[in-house]
């Protein structure tokens, strides 16, 4: 329900994520001509790995890549190398390669980014993405005000950590008035400990945390610890304005609960529920249940025990907090060297998945792009991923 957005599409790694390098022995003409040669043929000669690296991927598995990128992106046209990754041209778009030479002039990390999509225009850009099975929305808003494209817009639809960005406004304001601050340390609590995605919940109690750790951890890397803590630290009444009708406005914790095979019965009490006050007394056992497992989760979908909002109302929850130095740690899937500024926050789960960036072109044009898909019948999210991809790269040309 609560896990990071961004899921790559195809990582070959051992090791942290690799980049551009050649040993003092090799050349890297003879590494970019090897690359060449995969994308080109189809075929990763095993000889040209460590074997560190063919023992958790076989050479195969690069072959099933490399395949699956031609698919995507047409026939295999040229490789470019640059002093961050190499960049593999196809006939329909690009795709960023990262690959580390280490002992022995073996390749030991590999790692080909999701494939971006050129488009001939917004509206083919877009197409990719209408195509999709579940139900659409999406929204491109230039300058705050004037939208470019819309689909379903105002429709609120289940959105995962998305949410986070309607905690983080709360906590902005809650700091604006001077009733918190940036630097203020609070010791984390075990009552605020949820399940993945996140590190936090695997801290000691009482570790003494700041409150732009908190929020750096919780829009990074989507940690759903610090989420449910900030939440409890900014209250309800901060969070109301920026609730759109989630109310009660429930925590990771709460959500992974509801979902678990133990709580059914609660599950069903609370979407019988008919108003907040009603729900709100059904969180209150829940919140004395014991957090589950992640083995007991029932992982079919849920879009119900979730966080709905329409993309029009997370553009305007992005658009308060995009200049926060902690919105560009995680740029999503948007390429960085592309635009002056990009601000990502998304969020995925069974049956669902969003993706909301604010960029700042080259040229000083300011965008907001939220897209969200929900099938009950599960999301193929490379695919979203890839389509949502080539509408940024259109946009990065405004």
């Amino acid at each position: 329900m609560c896990r990071l957005a961004v899921v790559v599409f195809a990582a070959l790694l051992t090791g942290q994520s690799p980049s551009p390098s050649a040993s003092p022995s090799s050349s890297l003409d003879v590494w970019t001509g090897r690359l060449d040669t995969m994308l080109r043929t189809g075929h990763a000669d095993a000889t040209w790995f460590s074997p560190s690296f063919l023992s958790q991927v076989p050479a195969s598995k690069v072959d099933e890549v490399i395949a699956s990128l031609k698919q995507t992106l047409g026939v295999y046209q040229r490789v470019e190398f640059t002093p961050e990754k190499f960049i593999a041209h196809f006939e329909k778009g690009t795709d960023d390669v990262l690959m580390h030479v280490g002992a022995g002039d073996t390749i030991d990390g590999l790692l080909f980014k999701p494939p971006v999509v050129t488009a001939s225009s917004l509206a083919d850009a877009l197409g990719s993405l209408q195509r999709l099975p579940g139900t659409l929305s999406y929204v491109i808003v230039e300058g705050g005000l004037s939208e470019l494209a819309a689909f379903s817009e105002s429709r609120p639809l289940a959105v995962g950590s998305a949410f986070k960005l309607a905690v983080l406004n709360g906590l902005v304001d809650e700091i604006n008035k001077g009733r918190l601050n940036w630097r203020e340390v609070i010791p984390l609590q075990a009552r605020w400990k949820s399940l993945p995605t996140g590190v936090l919940r695997d801290w000691p109690d009482g570790t003494p945390i700041t409150l732009a750790t908190y929020a750096a951890e919780m829009i990074s890397i989507s940690d759903n610890t610090a989420a449910d803590a900030l939440t409890a630290l900014v209250g309800a009444n901060a969070l109301k304005p920026y609730s759109a009708g989630n109310e009660p406005f429930l925590t990771t914790r709460e959500a992974f609960i509801l979902i678990s095979k133990e709580r059914a019965s609660l599950r069903t009490e609370y979407v019988a529920a008919k108003t907040p006050s009603a729900r709100a007394a059904i969180l209150r056992r829940v919140d004395a249940s014991p957090l589950p497992s992640v083995a007991q989760l029932n992982t079919a979908s849920d879009l119900i025990i979730e966080w709905h909002y329409s993309v029009r109302e997370l553009c305007r929850l992005v658009d308060r907090v995009a200049d926060l130095p902690l919105m560009s740690i995680n740029p999503g899937v948007a390429d960085r060297s592309q635009f002056r500024h990009v601000a990502y926050k998304g969020g995925s789960g069974p049956g669902a998945i969003n993706m909301t960036t604010m960029v700042t072109t080259q040229r000083g044009t300011k965008i907001c792009f939220a897209a969200t898909l929900n099938d009950p019948r599960g999301i193929d999210e490379s695919s979203f991923e890839i389509a949502y991809s080539a509408v940024l790269e259109y946009l990065a040309s405004r």
